[in-house]
């Protein structure tokens, strides 16, 4: 099933592990990876694409068991296990090192990434990764793995447009910047087979996937660290990013400001201005081959 492509960029497919992956790619330069977050997809990018593109080889990939990416019950949906898919589909495009950037528990699965194979990682932008210090998102987190929550993770999808225009919303700093088509567009593939029982078996290892991230920090402290957050991002509190920071040996910090949990969304502009200088950056500095 193909899903949405957007200006500049093409939708492509891999088999990873058995799975068929798809993911769209763009642009030239040096590689650039995306890895959204829980339920998004590559639609999570839409608005960066065209001004990435101008400078970097793009690949933003539908993780397994969402987006239009194959399901499967034998999936490893920990952090670890997508760290791992990850790596595998970087073979597969034969990219040795790249510009990594993830965004909430796709930024928790860089961070995995950095652990296990730090050569790899050109440089991290994590935006408002889940982290072993943010305390908000857990009470969710329980909430969906409990008996009323996986109801409501059941019927979610096919809730009412305005419904899931309100959730979406909620991440927001200001719901009345959400871009048209938003709620339709992450819905959509929510609605495949597979897709629910996929995030139900990611909330059973996040907990303890997140706070075993605290005995790794030491080996992921040397690779080049944006982190990028929302001043009012009510999701990952702001101040788990001010102590997360602090476990990496070159890193900045950008907020900006009146913006929630989605920043690449809501301040497109903002977001792309920040994540492209410095990357470019990053390219003076340690220019490296694909």
């Amino acid at each position: 099933m193909s899903g949405p492509v957007f200006e500049g960029m093409a939708e492509h497919w891999t088999t990873v592990d058995g799975l068929r992956l798809r993911y769209l790619t763009g642009g030239s330069g040096a590689p650039l990876l995306l890895v959204h977050g829980i339920a998004g997809f590559s639609f999570s990018w839409r608005k960066n694409f065209s001004h990435l593109i101008n400078q970097f080889k793009v690949f933003a990939p539908d993780l397994p068991g969402v987006g239009y990416s194959e399901r499967s019950d034998k999936l490893d949906a920990s952090i670890p296990g997508m760290a791992k898919i990850l790596f595998r589909f970087l073979d597969a495009a034969q990219i040795n090192s790249a510009h990594i950037v993830g965004s909430s528990h796709g930024g928790a699965v860089v961070m995995e990434m950095a652990a296990q194979q730090p050569n790899r990682l050109r440089s991290m932008v994590l935006v408002a990764p889940v982290n072993p210090y943010a305390e908000k998102y857990q009470g969710r987190i329980r909430f969906m793995s409990s008996s009323i929550g996986q109801l409501f993770m059941k019927l979610a999808p096919w809730m009412a447009i305005p419904l899931q225009r309100y959730a979406i919303g909620r991440m927001y700093g200001d719901r009345d910047k959400m871009p048209t088509g938003t709620a339709e567009g992450y819905c959509k593939p929510m609605r495949i087979a597979g897709t629910i029982p996929h995030l139900l078996r990611c909330f059973q290892t996040w907990p303890d996937d997140v706070q075993n991230l605290r005995s790794k920090f030491a080996r992921m402290s040397n690779v080049p660290t944006l982190l990028i957050w929302g001043e009012k991002d009510g999701a990952v509190e702001l101040q788990s990013g001010e102590r997360l920071r602090r476990h990496f040996h070159d890193a900045q910090m950008v907020i900006i400001p009146r913006v929630g949990h989605l920043p690449y969304e809501e301040a497109p502009e903002e977001f792309n201005e920040a994540l492209i200088a410095y990357l470019a950056s990053r390219q003076a500095r340690r220019p490296q081959p694909a």
